[in-house]
């Protein structure tokens, strides 16, 4: 009997999903799985996998990883292209953020781009997540599900909470391997497993939604929430003054 339900959560993806919690608490995140949010766009609840939250003892910045897990047999590929970004703002591409902290950083956009790598966004970016040998478009029913998700929680931290400074990054984790695909300047499809990517997703509603969505593989999901935790780690440090004079004004 036993072997039969271990069978049957592995269909499931139950292990992935506990798998990718237990490396972000592991990182020193905080974890909740299993959560549900709003539907922008139905009002009805939804549920999403996994959100790690960043400990934030004076509750003026908060900063998610949003997850969504996808334990299936068939290979992933992200349709890459150097242009994806052109013209872009690496602000709104960076994560799902409230208007404060777009005003924080962007006011220190330049320099901030130019030493945080996944706000300069250098190199080949996705514009497109596909499933191969798929019918059905997972990739974007999970990216539109992530992408309600962060905007839920933002807009919730503004209507019900005291944190001005949020952040929301989505994140899909994949159990198979993750295959980016890019067009040479010969003309040839090019080819490469990689550990993770990104990809710019488009979606309205929820309100015009345009932030890469990052795509990590199971094998790489240690190394990946100790990542997720340095960015978060920096964020906070970038913003320092801004958290002193907001919790200067409360006090």
């Amino acid at each position: 009997m036993f072997e039969d339900v271990r069978a049957w959560l592995a269909t499931q993806g139950f292990p992935l999903e506990m798998r990718t919690a237990s490396a972000f608490r592991k990182a020193g995140f905080e974890v909740r799985q299993s959560v549900l949010y709003r539907d922008a766009e139905t009002g009805k609840s939804r549920e999403i996998d996994i959100l790690a939250i960043h400990p934030d003892p004076r509750g003026i910045i908060r900063i998610y990883f949003v997850i969504e897990c996808k334990a299936t047999k068939k290979p992933w590929v992200l349709l890459c292209s150097t242009h994806a970004l052109d013209g872009y703002n690496r602000l709104f591409a960076f994560a799902v953020s409230s208007h404060e902290a777009k005003v924080a950083l962007g006011d220190r956009l330049p320099e901030f781009i130019a030493e945080r790598p996944w706000l300069r966004k250098a190199g080949l970016t996705g514009y497109s997540l596909r499933q191969a040998f798929s019918e059905n478009d997972l990739a974007y029913a999970a990216a539109l599900g992530l992408a309600k998700a962060t905007h839920d929680l933002v807009d919730r931290e503004k209507e019900n909470y005291s944190a001005k400074l949020c952040f929301a990054f989505p994140i899909i984790v994949v159990e198979t391997p993750l295959i980016r695909c890019v067009l040479a300047e010969d003309g040839e499809v090019l080819l490469e497993e990689v550990d993770q990517g990104e990809f710019l997703f488009h979606a309205d509603p929820p309100k015009d939604f345009g932030t890469c969505i990052r795509v990590v593989t199971a094998k790489s999901l240690v190394a990946f929430a100790i990542e997720a935790k340095q960015v978060a780690e920096q964020l906070r440090v970038d913003l320092k003054n801004e958290e002193e004079a907001i919790w200067d004004d409360r006090t």
